[in-house]
């Protein structure tokens, strides 16, 4: 099939996971990745569909491309993913220039479509939660990178109220181990240096007699990968024994992704988290001292349904003790099919608003203070990319996930580890010199 495709990405780090196994899939069938939009035969979106706002923007871009469509008839348009999944063939009555529909777990047939699209042009719609996810014994493809993600599992059995994921992702499963180390072993071939393992919940990987934890081990031990890092973790699920390897192994990131969603008990209840506020605060209390130098990162929802401005203080109050390094922050989205979807005590969308700024303001400052802390601190930093702001400067991250902007009197590339110290910090990047 000597095609072009070109693909767009929204959402998680799982579906940058998915869109690499795309990649390696359709390059696998013939197919050449192009390298603008304008130069391809067939142009992928993978879409996310965890709040309105995600959904919106995908569907906002799968309208615009209709003029590219126009221009160029012999276009193929493919939508995957959530939105995909959530959504099905109505998609293909609602934008006529969408040639295809492919949920998330029919990815694998991308290629017998694209076939069936170039020679008979038909529309196609593949949305079969019952299918196992497969990736034909490809594994992602991360060419020209020194980051890759890579998925442990799928899917999710926890049902937090607020979410579509455990509809448009199905139950969890875990990959088998051997699968997962012979794609690290595959990226390492490539170049990787840092691998992130991914999966809606990390906590509950399982498989034979295997946990995340002991997984965690075993991935130390794949030679030429530097970094390891991995989100998303649930806290009712974070162990002890999570806790120690991340501690105790050199190669696993001192990061975690933790995310709280509120600060009342009666709110997070109500999202079906099956954690309390004090729960959560020993954990993170445990997490930092078996690890003074972590990093803390977290997701926060602003204005749940029925949440009183006296429970948005208590989030506020616990962003306050807690005191993240940084938090994706989000107002609540009405998801359809999920069970908060219609609860009583909607807040109204200007109410919604206030507190998220409000929410925002906090952490830029705990935020900001955070990195003003390290300044003076040297930190091995893994050179990623060149700058495009500064001619001389490369884009790199700390073990804590931090940006770092580095200066050097020598030349880097891509793929290094470098001591730098910190010489300036704003909220978003560090930025400091290389030492000999």
């Amino acid at each position: 099939m000597s095609k072009t495709f070109y693909i767009e990405t929204y959402g998680c780090q799982m579906n940058v996971y998915d869109s690499a196994c795309i990649s390696s899939l359709l390059t696998g069938a013939g197919m050449t990745k192009a390298e603008f939009l304008e130069q391809a035969d067939a142009v992928i979106i993978n879409s996310c569909a965890v709040r309105g706002h995600a959904e919106e923007r995908v569907l906002g871009r799968v309208g615009e491309l209709k003029g590219l469509k126009t221009n160029k008839p012999g276009l193929k348009l493919i939508l995957c993913g959530c939105v995909a999944q959530e959504q099905g063939k109505t998609l293909l009555e609602l934008f006529k220039h969408l040639d295809a529909v492919i949920g998330t777990k029919n990815y694998a047939e991308l290629p017998d479509i694209l076939i069936r699209l170039f020679n008979e042009d038909l529309k196609q719609c593949r949305d079969d939660m019952s299918l196992s996810p497969e990736e034909n014994g490809l594994g992602p493809d991360f060419t020209g990178q020194v980051t890759a993600q890579l998925a442990v599992m799928r899917g999710c059995n926890n049902h937090c109220s607020y979410c579509i994921v455990p509809y448009v992702r199905g139950p969890e499963t875990s990959r088998p181990a051997p699968a997962v180390l012979g794609d690290m072993e595959r990226l390492a071939r490539q170049g990787i240096k840092e691998v992130t393992l991914v999966g809606q919940n990390v906590n509950s990987y399982h498989w034979q007699d295997l946990n995340f934890p002991k997984l965690l081990q075993q991935s130390c031990r794949v030679e030429g990968i530097e970094r390891i890092r991995f989100i998303t973790s649930h806290p009712k699920d974070l162990s002890d024994e999570l806790i120690a390897v991340m501690a105790e192994q050199p190669r696993v990131c001192q990061h975690l992704h933790l995310p709280l969603q509120a600060g009342s008990d009666r709110i997070l209840a109500l999202m079906n988290r099956r954690y309390t506020i004090g729960h959560f605060m020993s954990l993170t209390e445990k997490a930092r001292q078996a690890m003074p130098e972590l990093v803390l990162t977290t997701d926060i929802i602003a204005g749940f349904p029925g949440e009183t401005e006296g429970e948005f203080q208590e989030t506020l109050a616990a962003v306050q003790a807690i005191r993240f390094d940084a938090a994706f922050t989000y107002k609540y989205s009405e998801r359809p099919g999920t069970r908060a979807c219609g609860l009583e005590g909607n807040i109204p969308e200007p109410e919604k608003l206030d507190r998220l700024n409000r929410l925002i303001k906090l952490q830029q400052q705990i935020t900001i203070e955070s990195n003003r802390a390290d300044i003076g601190k040297t930190y091995e930093v893994l050179v990623e990319k060149e700058s495009k702001k500064a001619k001389g400067q490369f884009m790199g991250r700390t073990g804590g996930n931090k940006t770092v902007a580095v200066n050097s009197s020598r030349e880097l590339k891509p793929g290094q580890t470098v001591k730098v110290k910190i010489e300036k910090a704003t909220q978003a990047t560090l930025v400091g010199e290389v030492i000999q």
